[in-house]
């Protein structure tokens, strides 16, 4: 029932992005839409910002594969044209969010896509599991920050570009 419910909220959310500026959003509106009540919202969430985390979440995953054996640039891929076939949601909180919240709800996606298939070269995993992740945080947050940019420079760069780009770093990195 928490899921439902959860998922719910998600996709009530999205849709009343569609729809409305998100300053015009309320908790109200969003649990009104989902058929709950303002207590229910805050028993699933802290705020809106952490409905938003869990429904770009919800809304990218269960349009993908990621979590099949996809590779990390077949996932990263996936996931940006998610975003430009998503751009009235995305540009709606690109205006009207502040950044740090919607670098908080893409990151978490673009480290599943890194993790998908992602291996670091023998040198970074002889440093250990720490360094390892520490590695992967690093290279994640600058695919966020490139993304969120993208995004800003409306979608102009195309997504097949971009992973190739990230792949060529990466193959840099790891030589």
């Amino acid at each position: 029932m928490k899921q439902k419910t959860e998922i719910s909220l998600c996709e009530s959310f999205i849709m009343l992005l569609k729809k409305h500026p998100f300053p015009k959003i309320t908790i109200q509106m969003i649990a009104g839409s989902a058929g709950v009540n303002r207590q229910t919202f805050y028993y699933h969430f802290d705020n809106v910002y952490d409905l938003m985390k869990k429904a770009f979440e919800h809304e990218f995953l269960k349009n993908s594969r990621l979590g099949e054996e996809a590779s990390w640039d077949d996932s990263m891929l996936l996931f940006l044209r998610w975003m430009k076939r998503n751009r009235l949601i995305i540009r709606n909180l690109i205006n009207n969010v502040d950044r740090v919240y919607l670098r908080e709800s893409i990151y978490p996606i673009i480290l599943k896509c890194m993790s998908s298939g992602y291996q670091s070269n023998v040198i970074v995993q002889d440093q250990g599991k720490k360094e390892e992740e520490f590695v992967q945080r690093f290279i994640t947050l600058g695919i966020t920050q490139y993304t969120l940019e993208w995004v800003e420079n409306n979608f102009k760069e195309p997504e097949s570009e971009i992973v190739d780009r990230i792949f060529l770093i990466l193959k840099r990195m790891y030589r």
